[in-house]
């Protein structure tokens, strides 16, 4: 009797052994990953759980996948290093203000070279803020829809830019600020926003994209001034 081929594993699954095997020696930084087939292959799952993993693992700077060259392993302690270097020497306001200069041009490059696996991808994340039941999940799901936009820019050098603010925007008091920020109404209203930024890039309407995210920036910057006046 043939024993049945093992359920494919999920994406959470995927990422947590993924982290493990970027920890051990055999994986040390400028080391290249195995291709995604035989990556997938040998995790047994699916190559869409893999990218999944693969995308969460970018966003958090221990990887980069370079086009023609496959996926590098960074060195987590020279990213850590700058992130905490912006941490502490810059507010949350400053952080936000930086946002305002870098991401309407990634918006206005990821509508000129988002690939069609790049807008699955941030229709994906977008698809997984409506469905927030809690803070928590709306921060999780909102950072990875932002950064799903500046991995579609496509731009190495802006996008690696990017990877420093949006960890930058994970510590605690960025965090707290964004807790009292996000009502319900906001929340409805940021969610309207970003569905400007995808008709924009998937219409390859450069100018409008990065219009509808500079919009999108003011009101959260407004927002985060309303607190900290009160405070």
């Amino acid at each position: 009797m043939n024993t049945p081929p093992s359920p494919l594993r999920r994406s959470g699954e995927v990422l947590e052994t993924l982290r493990i095997l970027l920890e051990s020696p055999d994986y040390p930084p400028g080391t290249k990953l195995t291709p995604e087939r035989e990556l997938a292959l040998m995790l047994n799952t699916s190559r869409r759980a893999l990218r999944e993993a693969l995308y969460v693992l970018e966003s958090e700077g221990k990887i980069e996948r370079v086009p023609g060259r496959g996926t590098i392993v960074l060195d987590p302690e020279n990213k850590e290093f700058l992130i905490q270097s912006v941490l502490h020497h810059t507010s949350p306001l400053e952080i936000l203000d930086a946002r305002y200069m870098l991401e309407p041009a990634l918006a206005a490059a990821a509508a000129v070279h988002a690939s069609p696996y790049d807008l699955a991808r941030i229709q994906q994340y977008f698809d997984k803020t409506l469905d927030a039941a809690t803070h928590s999940e709306w921060e999780k799901w909102d950072a990875l829809f932002h950064n799903s936009l500046g991995a579609a820019s496509n731009n190495p050098i802006l996008k690696h830019f990017y990877d420093v603010l949006t960890h930058a925007r994970t510590s605690t008091e960025w965090g707290k600020l964004r807790k009292k920020t996000l009502t319900e109404k906001k929340r409805l209203h940021y969610i309207h926003q970003h569905q400007e930024i995808i008709d924009a890039i998937k219409s390859r309407n450069a100018e409008q994209a990065a219009l509808a995210m500079r919009l999108h920036l003011t009101s959260v910057r407004n927002s985060l001034l309303k607190v900290l006046l009160r405070n």
